[in-house]
């Protein structure tokens, strides 16, 4: 098997896997210690957008972007940086394996970026639009606005994680000498829970919101493996239709 064929798949994409590790790492360095003009390139646009839908100009606060009224405010926390980290891991460890050769994998790997990028502009939109709704009707059905809140990032998350995997399945299906596995599949919620609960353990941040943190661990926990049981009944639905195995 010569190094133009399928071998080359297999030649090293180790190096891609361990930069888009470091470069998702130095990005949550950074968004740890970022502040609201730090964060700029994320925020802005992000503000922009919600406020274009809901009709009102945002304006740039030391806390955040809010509108006139300061009904609510869209902070660092809510820049959505941990998801972009998150569709440019799954993007990388998922299929940058698949190209060829190292210039199809670095080229794959700048796109994941910027894709990453784009993406969570729009997803996290989406969520903050939802957000704001949810606050403002108060408590569902014994949740409170924060639990809401929690659940719904989860769901928007998850479910935008997915979509990005099955696009780039897709997309990258011609690269591929198989089929697809459940191994790699699990790599989305593998990789919400390792930053959503990994990473506060690992770091000890989960201290900083006292007990709070046992609460938030169990509904994510229990939140991301409902969504993890849907996406596999719906990922064997559409093998069946495509007349997979």
């Amino acid at each position: 098997m010569n190094g133009n064929g399928d071998g080359g798949v297999r030649r090293l994409p180790w190096i891609s896997w361990v930069a888009g590790l470091a470069a998702a790492y130095g990005l949550k360095l950074g968004y740890s210690r970022a502040s609201v003009e730090d964060l700029g390139w994320i925020l802005a646009p992000t503000a922009k957008l919600v406020g274009a839908l809901r009709g009102e100009v945002l304006g740039v606060t030391a806390a955040g972007w809010a509108p006139p009224d300061g009904s609510y405010v869209i902070a660092p926390a809510c820049a959505g940086v941990n998801f972009l980290i998150l569709a440019f891991v799954v993007s990388v460890l998922g299929f940058s394996h698949r190209f060829r050769t190292s210039r199809g994998r670095f080229l794959f790997w700048l796109g994941a970026l910027g894709g990453a990028w784009t993406i969570t502009l729009g997803v996290n939109t989406v969520r903050i639009l939802a957000a704001v709704e949810l606050y403002r009707r108060g408590s569902i059905l014994r949740f409170t606005p924060e639990q809401l809140h929690r659940l719904l990032g989860v769901a928007v998350y998850l479910s935008a994680l997915w979509g990005v995997f099955a696009a780039l399945d897709r997309l990258t299906k011609r690269e591929r000498t198989g089929r697809g596995s459940a191994g790699a599949f699990l790599l989305v919620p593998g990789t919400y829970l390792g930053m959503t609960l990994g990473v506060p353990l690992l770091t000890g941040s989960f201290r900083e919101g006292g007990g709070r943190f046992a609460e938030h661990a169990i509904m994510v926990l229990g939140a991301t493996l409902a969504a993890l049981g849907v996406a596999l009944v719906g990922w064997r639905w559409v093998d069946r239709i495509e007349g997979r195995p």
